[in-house]
C-alpha cells in the first residue's frame, strides 16, 4: 500500500489573504494527491516584543516545537511571510529557524535559504512589465518605490526588478525614493512623508496590494488623484483591487497556485529526491490607476481564455472550468457541476459558430446557466471568476459577430448573467452571514458553557470539543501537558516528551480517554491524528494558552470556510481549559482544606484528649475530671435523684517504691485505676489526681448505692490479691459521699466530704490492732 505522506505547512496568520490563499492552494493539492496536510499558523519565529499586535501573539512560534521526522514527513516553510512582524526572515534568522527542523526535509515559499529547495514567484516580469507602461506609455518621469522590510527575501527581489526597469529605460535610481516599510496599509504615513520630501512623483511601484491601499489613503491626505495626479501599480492582484477607486492595476501572483505547487514540490522530492527550485510565472494586469489616453488600450484578460476560430470548445471547457471552480472540501458532486458548465459551453459554440441563430438558443443558455449554479451547493463556483471568464466571452462573440441578432442574444444572455449573479451572490452572502452568526454563537458558548459544571472532573474536557460538529468540524483532537508550562518571549520553548490526549471528537461522537490512554508521545501525535480519519485531509495546528502560560494544543480539520474564527476558537478553547484548570483547583483546594479541617478536628480532639488524659493510667487527670463531671452533672443529673462521689487513696504507695522501686510503685498507681475503673464499669467518671489519689463520680436513683460499690470494690481487691504473684499486697483506702441532685450542686464540695469520708476510714484502719 502507498506510503500516505504527513506534509507540515508554515504559514503566518491564515486569516490575512496570502497565507489564506496558499494554504487554500495546498489542501486542494493535498486532496489530490491523498496526501495529509498539517496546517500550522506559526505567524512569528524569533518575535520582538516591541513589534507585536498583541502582547502574548509570541506563543505562535512555540508551534514549530513540536515537529520531529516521526510526526511530519516534510515541511513547507511560508518563510515570508512568518516572522514578517518581527522584521522579517533575514537569510541568517531563515538557517537558524531551518536548524531547529533538524533532519525533516524543508521547503521553502519564497525563502531561498541558499541550501534548500525553494519554490517563488518570478517577482522581476510582472513588475518589469507594469513599469515598462507607466515609463513608455504613461511617460512617468519620477517613479517611487514602497518596498517591504528591508531583509525580506520577496522584497529584495522586488526593489532588484525595480531598480533593473529603470536602468533598461536609461533613468537614475534614486534611494531617497525607495522607502522601506511594514507590508501593511500602515506604509500610509510613509508615503506621505515620501511625497512631501521629495517633490514631482508621478509614479509608484508598491511591494504588496496592501500597501497600495495604504497610498490610495496617503494620496487622498494629500489631495491627490490616484491615475491622474500620479499612477500606481501594486503586486498580488487580491479581490480588493478592482473595489478601488480607481481600480489597482497589480501583478497577478497567484498565492492559491503557488500553495498548489508547493505540495507538488514536496511529492516530487520525497518521491523522487527531486530538489530543483521552481518559478511560479507572473503576468501584469492593467487598470485605470495607470492613466493612459483614449486611444491606448492594454488588455488585461490571460490569452488563454480568448475565444477563436481554431478554439476547440471541450478543451476551453476543461481549462476554463479548473479557473472558475474552486473547491474547498472533497466534493462528490464536482462531476454533475462540470457537466452543466460543459452544457452551457458547447451552447456557446452554437452561438459563436453560427450567424444565424434560433431565438431558443438564448432560453437555453439559461437553462443551463441556472442548472449549473442549482447544483453547485457547496457554493464552489467562483463568481468573481465566473464574471471575468463571461466577460471575455462576451468580447470574443461580439467580434465574431455578423449579425444583429446574434449580437443581440449575447447582449441579452450577458445581461441575465450578471443579473443572476449579482442575486447569487446576494443569496450567498446571507447565506454565509447566517451560517457566521450561528458559528460565531458555537465558539461563544465554549468557554460559558464551563461555569454551569455542577460538579468537575477530567471527563469535562469532552464538553468542550462536544458541539464542534455544529461548526462543521469533524475531527478534533485536544492534547494537553501534565502541567501548564510558562513561557515569556525570551524562553526558548520545548515542549513536553508526552502530552495528553484529554478528549477526541469524531463526527458527533465524542470520547473521554482513561489516564493509560491519554498519555501520548509528541512525536506520535499528529499521526495517532490522522490515522483516526478515514480519508486523507488537513489538519489545523492551535496553539492553546492564556497569558504566558501554555496549556497545549488543539489539533481539529476546521473547515476553510471559518478560517476567519480560528483566532476565536484558540481563545475561546484556552479560556474553557483555565477556567476549568481553575476550578479543578478550587475543588482540589476545596477537598484539601477540608480534609485539613478533618485532620486538625482530629488533632485537636487527641490534643484535647492528651490535655485531659493521665498519662500513666489512661483515666482522667485531674484536669480532665472537673470538665468530664460537669459535663456528666449538667446532661445526666436531672435524670437521676442522687449523686454520688468517690474519693480514693492507694495505701503503701512510698514503702513500696523505697522497698521495690519506682515501677513497682507505678504498678500499684496502675492496679489502682484498674480495680476502681472495673468497679465503676461504663458509668460515671474516673480520675487519677494526682500521686496515689483517685476521684469517681456517677448517677442513681438507688440511695443505697454507695453500699454496692463499696461490696464490689472489696471484692475486686480480694480477687486481685490473689491472683497477684507480688509480694505485697494492693491495699487502697475509700470513701464516698451521696448528695441528693440539685441544680446547685458544688463538685468540689462533694469531693472535699468524700475525701473527709475517705480520711475518716483510713484512720479507722490504721488504728485497727
Amino acid at each position: 500500500m502507498k506510503k500516505r505522506y504527513n506534509i507540515a505547512l508554515i504559514v503566518g496568520d491564515i486569516r490575512d489573504l496570502y497565507s489564506n490563499c496558499v494554504t487554500k492552494g495546498a489542501m486542494r493539492a493535498a486532496r489530490e494527491t491523498d496526501s495529509n496536510i498539517l496546517i500550522v499558523p506559526g505567524r512569528y519565529f524569533q518575535a520582538k516584543k516591541e513589534l507585536l499586535y498583541e502582547e502574548y501573539e509570541y506563543q505562535y512560534q512555540t508551534l514549530f516545537s513540536y515537529f520531529t521526522e516521526n510526526n511530519v514527513d516534510i515541511v513547507i516553510a511560508c518563510t515570508s511571510v512568518v516572522g514578517i512582524v518581527s522584521g522579517s526572515m533575514s537569510r541568517n534568522s531563515l538557517n537558524d529557524f531551518l536548524a531547529r527542523m533538524k533532519d525533516i526535509p524543508v521547503i521553502t515559499v519564497s525563502g531561498d535559504s541558499g541550501k534548500l529547495p525553494n519554490i517563488c514567484y518570478d517577482n522581476k516580469a510582472g513588475i518589469k512589465e507594469g513599469m515598462d507602461i507607466m515609463i513608455s506609455k504613461q511617460k512617468c518621469t519620477k517613479i517611487a518605490m514602497v518596498a517591504g522590510p528591508k531583509e525580506n527575501l520577496d522584497s529584495i527581489e522586488r526593489v532588484k526588478a525595480y531598480k533593473e526597469s529603470l536602468a533598461e529605460h536609461e533613468m537614475p535610481v534614486e534611494d531617497r525614493l525607495i522607502i522601506h516599510c511594514d507590508f501593511t496599509e500602515k506604509c500610509m504615513f510613509d508615503v506621505i512623508n515620501l511625497f512631501k520630501s521629495v517633490r514631482g512623483i508621478d509614479g509608484v511601484v508598491f511591494a504588496n496590494d496592501r500597501m497600495a491601499i495604504g497610498g490610495y489613503e496617503a494620496m487622498r491626505e494629500l489631495g491627490l488623484r490616484v491615475g491622474r495626479d500620479v499612477s500606481f501599480m501594486g503586486f498580488d492582484n487580491i479581490e480588493k483591487d478592482i473595489n478601488l477607486d480607481p481600480p489597482l492595476a497589480s501583478v497577478v501572483a497567484d498565492a492559491e497556485n503557488i500553495g498548489y505547487e508547493s505540495v507538488k514540490m514536496a511529492l516530487d522530492y520525497l518521491n523522487f529526491n527531486d530538489d530543483e527550485d521552481r518559478v511560479i510565472p507572473t503576468h501584469f494586469v492593467m487598470r485605470e490607476s495607470i492613466a493612459l489616453g483614449n486611444k491606448d488600450t492594454v488588455d488585461e484578460q490571460p490569452q488563454q481564455f480568448k475565444i477563436t476560430q481554431d478554439t476547440d470548445f471541450d478543451t476551453f471547457a476543461k481549462q476554463s472550468f479548473l479557473f472558475i471552480y474552486n473547491p474547498t472540501v472533497n466534493n462528490a458532486n464536482r462531476d454533475n457541476i462540470y457537466r452543466a458548465y460543459l452544457f452551457f459551453v458547447l451552447e456557446i459554440e452554437k452561438l459563436y459558430r453560427n450567424d444565424r441563430v434560433k431565438k431558443d438558443l438564448l432560453t437555453s443558455l439559461a437553462q443551463y446557466f441556472n442548472k449549473l449554479f442549482d447544483i453547485d451547493e457547496r457554493c464552489e463556483v467562483d463568481i468573481g471568476k465566473f464574471t471575468i471568464l463571461m466577460e471575455m466571452i462576451k468580447e470574443s462573440v461580439m467580434e465574431n459577430a455578423q449579425t444583429k441578432e446574434k449580437k443581440a442574444i449575447i447582449v441579452n444572455i450577458s445581461a441575465y448573467v450578471y443579473r443572476r449573479l449579482a442575486s447569487i451572490l446576494s443569496l450567498r452572502e446571507s447565506d454565509e452571514n447566517y451560517k457566521l452568526k450561528k458559528i460565531q454563537h458555537e465558539i461563544y458558548r465554549i468557554s460559558a458553557d464551563m461555569i454551569g459544571f455542577d460538579g468537575v472532573s477530567e471527563k469535562n474536557y469532552a464538553s468542550i470539543i462536544s458541539n464542534f460538529h455544529k461548526i462543521g468540524i469533524n475531527y478534533s483532537f485536544l492534547y494537553l501537558f501534565k502541567d501548564p508550562i510558562k513561557h515569556s518571549i525570551e524562553d526558548n520553548f520545548e515542549p513536553d516528551e508526552f502530552i495528553y490526549l484529554k478528549a477526541m471528537q469524531i463526527g458527533e461522537k465524542v470520547v473521554s480517554l482513561s489516564d493509560r490512554e491519554q498519555m501520548t508521545p509528541v512525536s506520535e501525535m499528529f499521526e495517532f491524528a490522522f490515522n483516526k480519519m478515514e480519508n486523507s485531509g488537513h489538519l489545523v495546528m492551535l496553539n492553546l494558552y492564556v497569558r504566558d502560560m501554555i496549556y497545549g494544543v488543539l489539533v481539529c480539520d476546521i473547515p476553510y470556510n471559518i478560517f476567519a474564527y480560528y483566532e476565536s476558537l484558540i481563545y475561546q478553547v484556552s479560556c474553557a481549559i483555565r477556567i476549568l484548570h481553575l476550578l479543578m483547583f478550587t475543588e482540589e483546594t476545596s477537598n484539601q482544606l477540608k480534609e485539613s479541617l478533618e485532620i486538625i478536628t482530629k488533632n485537636n480532639l487527641r490534643l484535647d484528649t492528651l490535655a485531659k488524659q493521665d498519662e500513666l493510667t489512661g483515666i482522667y487527670n485531674r484536669r480532665g475530671f472537673f470538665i468530664e463531671a460537669e459535663n456528666l452533672l449538667k446532661e445526666e443529673g436531672e435524670k437521676s435523684k442522687y449523686i454520688i462521689v468517690g474519693f480514693a487513696d492507694t495505701d503503701n504507695l512510698k514503702i513500696v517504691n523505697d522497698t521495690y522501686g519506682h515501677d513497682e510503685g507505678d504498678f500499684i498507681i496502675i492496679s489502682s485505676s484498674e480495680v476502681l475503673s472495673d468497679t465503676l464499669g461504663n458509668r460515671g467518671i474516673i480520675a487519677r489526681m494526682g500521686g496515689d489519689e483517685f476521684a469517681f463520680v456517677f448517677n442513681t436513683n438507688d440511695r443505697d448505692e454507695d453500699k454496692t460499690f463499696f461490696d464490689k470494690f472489696e471484692d475486686n481487691i480480694r480477687k486481685f490479691n490473689e491472683e497477684s504473684e507480688k509480694e505485697y499486697k494492693l491495699s487502697i483506702s475509700l470513701g464516698m459521699y451521696v448528695y441528693e441532685y440539685n441544680e446547685n450542686i458544688n463538685l468540689k464540695e462533694l469531693l472535699e466530704s468524700a475525701d473527709k469520708e475517705m480520711y475518716h476510714i483510713k484512720k479507722n484502719r490504721r488504728n485497727k490492732p
